[in-house]
């Protein structure tokens, strides 16, 4: 069989600017996992530069999601994950990406400039990342094509109930969605997605990591994951 390509999205927390030592632990678990043995193979969407004309207020978090934090923010947390950084990279991220439709537009766009050019068979899309792709699906333009893609989520928020209100669960147009849950992740993100449809399955990966339990390189290497996703492109 021949060895698939993988797209890698990531999550909140400003990744961009230390892409070169995060990435290297995904691409060489994914090629062990995949079988897959050129770097190439494995590549990783850059979109943080997106959000930099954003800049959520008290409003923002008012009018949408503020409630969908308050077990996250109301935890006993050190001066450096309350500071200014920690906001834009970590909550704003999620609440800019809910409020503003251009902004959701524009990560289309650049999503859709991916598959175009790099084809990838599979997805894989962490945190935020799973609201970029699940958003890109949604739409209309984008129910063909892709019948034929695997969509991987990880420490995904689509099952919290808020998100759900502007995100329906619905059957994605791809071959299979393999959703991959920590029940202690804290970034709301321990959520059951409750999806009937028979493309869809999610994997219980129960790991504990540090604070919010939501690592992305975590859960693509977690054991549940090797049996019962990446060995079935193997």
């Amino acid at each position: 069989m021949k060895p698939p390509k993988i797209l890698c999205i990531h999550g909140i927390g400003g990744k961009d600017a230390t892409i070169d030592k995060w990435s290297h632990d995904w691409r060489k678990a994914l090629k062990k996992h995949l079988n897959i043995t050129e770097d190439n193979y494995v590549e990783f969407m850059k979109f943080d530069g997106f959000f930099s004309g954003y800049n959520a207020n008290p409003a923002d978090y008012g009018k949408f999601i503020a409630r969908a934090f308050l077990d996250f923010l109301g935890l006993n947390k050190s001066e450096k994950m309350l500071g200014r950084n920690w906001l834009d990279d970590y909550p704003d991220m999620v609440v800019e990406f809910m409020q503003e439709p251009q902004l959701r537009y524009d990560l289309r766009k650049e999503l859709k400039k991916h598959l175009i050019e790099f084809k990838p068979d599979i997805i894989y899309a962490h945190s935020l990342g799973s609201l970029m792709c699940y958003d890109f699906f949604l739409q209309d333009e984008n129910k063909a094509g892709y019948h034929e893609t695997t969509l991987v989520t990880a420490g995904s928020q689509l099952g919290n109930k808020l998100i759900q209100s502007s995100f329906p669960i619905v059957d994605l147009p791809v071959r299979n969605w393999y959703n991959l849950n920590n029940e202690n992740d804290i970034v709301f993100a321990c959520r059951d997605i409750l999806s009937t449809y028979p493309n869809f399955k999610q994997i219980e990966t129960s790991f504990k990591e540090g604070f919010i339990n939501h690592d992305g390189f975590r859960y693509l290497d977690h054991p549940k994951t090797v049996s019962e996703v990446w060995s079935l492109f193997k």
